[in-house]
C-alpha cells in the first residue's frame, strides 16, 4: 500500500501540469493551432478509413483534452470523496471551471475566441472521463 500512496500524493501535481497543458494550448496563435490541428488530421486520415474534417478534429481535441482532465480529476477525489457521486461531482466541477477558464483564454489570443458550444463540449469530455475512471475504480474495489 506504500506504493499506492506515493501515487496518490502525485496526482494533484499531475492534474495540475494537464490544466496547464490545456492552457498552453488555448495560448496558441491562430496559426500555430491549425497546424498542429493538421499534422493531428494527417495522422488520423492515415489510421481510419473514412473522410474526416479540420472542425472534425478540432472538436474531438476539446473532448478527449478534457476527457483526460475528468479521468484525472476521478482518480484525484474519487480517493479524497467518501461517496462515488460526490468524487463525481467535484470531478465534472473541475472540468466546469477550467473549461470556462480555458474559452476565457482564448478570448484574449489573436485570431481564436471562445465559443459556449466548447464549454458543453469540454464538460462533456470531463463527464465521461470521470464517469470511466470512477466506474472502473468502484468495480475494482467491489472484486477486493
Amino acid at each position: 500500500m506504500p506504493r499506492m500512496k506515493k501515487l496518490k500524493s502525485w496526482m494533484p501535481l499531475v492534474l495540475l501540469c494537464w490544466i496547464v497543458f490545456i492552457f498552453c494550448r488555448s495560448l496558441q496563435p491562430v496559426d500555430a493551432s491549425k497546424l498542429e490541428s493538421q499534422w493531428v488530421l494527417d495522422l488520423l486520415q492515415r489510421l481510419v478509413p473514412f473522410k474526416l474534417s479540420m472542425h472534425m478534429v478540432r472538436k474531438l481535441a476539446h473532448f478527449t483534452e478534457f476527457a483526460v482532465l475528468g479521468g484525472l480529476a476521478g482518480l484525484l477525489f474519487g480517493g479524497r470523496c467518501r461517496h462515488l457521486w460526490t468524487g463525481l461531482l467535484f470531478a465534472v466541477m473541475t472540468g466546469v471551471v477550467i473549461a470556462l477558464c480555458d474559452e476565457t483564454i482564448q478570448l484574449f489570443v489573436p485570431g481564436r475566441g471562445g465559443q459556449l458550444q466548447d464549454v458543453w463540449l469540454d464538460v462533456a469530455g470531463a463527464f465521461t472521463g470521470a464517469t470511466l475512471v470512477l466506474a472502473v475504480r468502484a468495480v475494482w474495489n467491489r472484486r477486493k
